[in-house]
């Protein structure tokens, strides 16, 4: 009997090789920005993600709707002499008053709709989900975060209320008012919109700092918004006190734009209770979105 053989060996059936990745951090390479780019960014990323959510579609096609009732219903009323102005002594200037007051009267549910599902409840949602570390990785500061919440907050609502003004002041300059003055209308009607969209977006993201619930969050900007100008009207109208009204998170804007048309009402030293009721509303607002977001506990690197 002839003793075993071992078998040759089998260079095939050796163990299988992998390789070595290197798993350390490397320098980033890609484009840099400043700082004052920051609030963009956080801005852009969160107006991708509304513009994919269903109900702020409905919202912009609320708001489209609004738009195009408002052109229509103007424009006829511009086209046919004699319909504009309703009795007062400068007809074109009348005119003017209706198409800045469209932009801002008409866009008033769908802006504030949209700044209620956008604004209102970042911040607390923000909180709920220790976003904060996150965000605030250098070198996003605590002031770029909120500038980049109110922007995204309010952006779109901005959007629609801009869009309304820019065509019924297209609408005004084909039915014979001159470009020097639809700039000037358009202007002040720009500044104006902006004032109550930045309005809105600030106490929103004031009030969604303030808990981490995000239902509660947006409950309590509603409350707020319509308590102001509900209180605000009725506190006026009983007291036959007009700058009343004007204290209100809406009223303000509204008053502001009364005194550019004429027809505020508001003299002396009344006449700067918009002004004022505008800058106590941002300051407020900025100021318990900035107390809660500065006192989050964060890991910089």
């Amino acid at each position: 009997m002839s003793a075993m053989v071992p078998p040759p060996n089998d260079r095939s059936a050796a163990a299988p090789r992998g390789e070595v990745h290197s798993l350390s951090y490397s320098r980033y390479a890609g484009p840099r920005r400043p700082r004052s780019a920051v609030p963009w960014v956080v801005a852009r990323y969160a107006w991708r993600v509304q513009l994919r959510q269903r109900g702020v579609k409905v919202l912009l096609l609320l708001g489209g709707g609004v738009l195009a009732i408002s052109g229509a219903v103007l424009g006829f009323a511009w086209s046919v002499p004699g319909m504009t102005g309703g009795g007062e002594a400068d007809p074109v200037r009348a005119a003017e008053a209706q198409a800045i007051a469209s932009s801002l009267e008409a866009q008033f549910i769908p802006g504030f709709l949209l700044v209620l599902w956008c604004g209102a409840g970042a911040v607390a949602a923000d909180l709920n989900a220790g976003a904060f570390q996150f965000h605030f990785a250098r070198p996003v500061s605590a002031q770029g975060y909120l500038v980049g919440r109110v922007l995204s907050g309010a952006g779109l609502a901005f959007a629609l209320s801009f869009a309304t003004l820019a065509v019924l002041c297209a609408e005004r300059l084909a039915f014979g008012s001159t470009p020097l003055r639809m700039a000037l209308t358009f202007a002040v009607g720009a500044a104006l919109v902006t004032a109550r969209a930045t309005l809105l977006g600030v106490v929103a993201a004031g009030l969604s700092s303030l808990t981490r619930r995000k239902g509660l969050a947006q409950a309590m900007f509603a409350a707020v918004v319509f308590a102001s100008s509900f209180v605000t009207r009725i506190v006026a109208a009983a007291s036959d006190k007009p700058w009343v009204r004007a204290l209100g998170l809406s009223g303000c804007v509204d008053a502001r734009a009364a005194q550019w048309h004429g027809t505020a009402g508001l003299h002396g030293a009344l006449a700067a209770v918009p002004l004022l009721a505008c800058i106590g509303w941002g300051v407020v607002g900025a100021a318990l979105a900035w107390w809660r977001v500065s006192r989050a506990e964060v890991m910089r690197g």
